[in-house]
């Protein structure tokens, strides 16, 4: 595959997918987080 260099290539496709499962990650983790969270509520009578 390097004679025709596609090494490149994938190495490029392969660091765009970790980055891309990395972000979704986070973002999941955020939303559980968010949703997790009890809400503060004060009495205003």
């Amino acid at each position: 595959m390097q004679k025709r260099g596609i090494s490149e290539s994938f190495k490029v496709k392969q660091a765009i997918l970790l980055s891309a499962t990395e972000a979704a990650e986070m973002i999941l983790r955020v939303d559980e987080i968010i949703t997790c969270a009890p809400r503060r509520r004060e009495d205003r009578m």
